[in-house]
């Protein structure tokens, strides 16, 4: 028995690494999370659990699933502390924290083309939500529930009149005993959605713990999702999350930078040989980066944008061009081109002037561009977004959106979109 049930562990422990593999190979986002975690056996869960540290499963569940089922039960167990769920229970029931937090990432998980073992938790409405929200609506379903329960209890009662002393003694050992079994349920299946659950961050480093075990989650996620986004590979459901992380932690200065440097072309040249390959008697060339050709900066002119802005923003593009030589385009616009001009690296530097001042139609900026023939690197349009004209295709060229002010804004139906000075109180929500 000794034997065969070692067996059985070994083969658990293979198909679990196998599981990770496939997702390196198909999911490298979940991957990449996976591969913090540190797997260990536990006959005494129902299912598979982790704590942000380790990755708990239970052999005899594991044999049972298929390997499409272990990658979906293995990404859905990374998904609980990279979105911090084993740290955001706060003395809340641990069985309908779970099934919380299985209803705002499961969907994430599905629409990556996961599957998720059977039984797992679904439904459209919590599309989006955080498990916070969901947690109080599960707790107004069984308070509504529970409150109809007991009235028609009593309607019954009432009608009957004739529930005796020792029956109602009865009554309440039996409610005693089921109360029993409930805290007894929650402490050995608290896993509703059979697809892993989340136990709280065991705060203290465990003895035989690496320094790994204390992964901040939240960077680590974020990694994840900018390397999947640069292999485009990262799932579209979190896409927004994402940008809501990244936002108030890098500045506008930064996001801009990395746009224009990430725009700049790169290319072989002969004129440096490849250093690397000299010493073999090969004269390769060698990759030449931030090589900026034209770039078009367009100002919304409509009478919303402040001169503060405006500075700040051409102080930062002329910094930036220092770095990465290019041509500037720069196009002012409200319902048409009101003035333009051009710069190179040692030109005055750049001075931003309000003009024109009546409504606002992005689609003038790329008629001029498409007209002139230009094939920018980039473009970037200084704006608050207060429209909806916009182009009916998006052009072939990266566009950054710099949305100034603080109102809220629709996002454009392409292109990237940062804003210029973001509330120091800039709030975000995660699953």
């Amino acid at each position: 028995m000794n034997d065969l049930s070692s067996i059985q562990d070994r083969d658990a422990y293979t198909r679990m690494i196998r599981a990770r593999t496939g997702l390196v190979l198909r999911h490298p986002f979940f991957a990449s999370l996976a591969l913090r975690l540190r797997m260990r056996e536990d006959p005494t869960c129902q299912t598979a659990w982790t704590d942000g540290r380790v990755l708990a499963y239970n052999p005899r569940y594991v044999s049972v699933l298929s390997p499409e089922k272990l990658e979906g039960l293995t990404a859905h167990l990374v998904m609980h502390p990279a979105c911090g769920h084993h740290r955001r229970r706060q003395g809340r029931d641990p069985r309908t924290w779970n099934r919380a937090c299985d209803y705002v990432i499961n969907w994430i998980l599905l629409d990556a083309g996961l599957t998720l073992p059977d039984g797992h938790l679904f439904l459209e409405r919590y599309r989006g939500a955080n498990a916070e929200s969901v947690y109080g609506i599960l707790c107004d379903e069984k308070g509504e529930e529970d409150s109809q329960a007991a009235a028609e209890d009593s309607a019954q009662s009432e009608e009957e009149g004739q529930e005796s002393d020792e029956e109602q003694d009865s009554d309440a050992g039996a409610g005693a005993n089921n109360e029993g079994e409930t805290d007894e349920d929650e402490e050995t299946a608290s896993d509703p959605g059979l697809a892993g659950e989340v136990r709280d961050d065991p705060g203290e480093k465990s003895p035989g713990d690496s320094d790994s075990a204390e992964t901040d989650w939240e960077q680590a996620m974020i990694q994840a999702a900018l390397n999947a986004r640069d292999a485009g590979r990262l799932p579209l459901g979190l896409e927004r999350l994402v940008e809501d992380l990244i936002a108030p932690r890098l500045s506008w200065r930064e996001l801009l930078q990395r746009f224009v440097r990430s725009s700049a072309r790169s290319d072989y040249s002969w004129l440096r040989p490849n250093r690397r390959y000299l010493h073999q008697n090969l004269y390769l060339p060698s990759l030449n980066n931030h090589e900026l050709g034209d770039v078009v900066v367009a100002v919304d002119t409509s009478g919303s944008i402040e001169a503060e802005d405006l500075q700040r923003f051409a102080a930062e593009i002329g910094t930036i061009l220092d770095q990465c030589p290019a041509t500037v385009h720069l196009l002012y616009c409200d319902m048409q081109i009101v003035r333009s001009a051009v710069f190179q690296r040692h030109d005055p530097p750049i001075i931003l002037k309000p003009a024109g001042g009546g409504g606002t139609d992005f689609r003038p900026v790329f008629d001029h561009v498409a007209r002139s023939g230009l094939n920018p690197d980039c473009l970037i349009y200084l704006t608050d977004l207060d429209c909806d004209l916009f182009p009916e295709f998006a052009p072939v060229y990266p566009v950054l959106w710099l949305l100034t002010g603080t109102a809220d804004a629709v996002a454009p139906p392409f292109g990237d979109f940062v804003r210029l000075h973001p509330s120091p109180a800039t709030a975000y929500e995660v699953p």
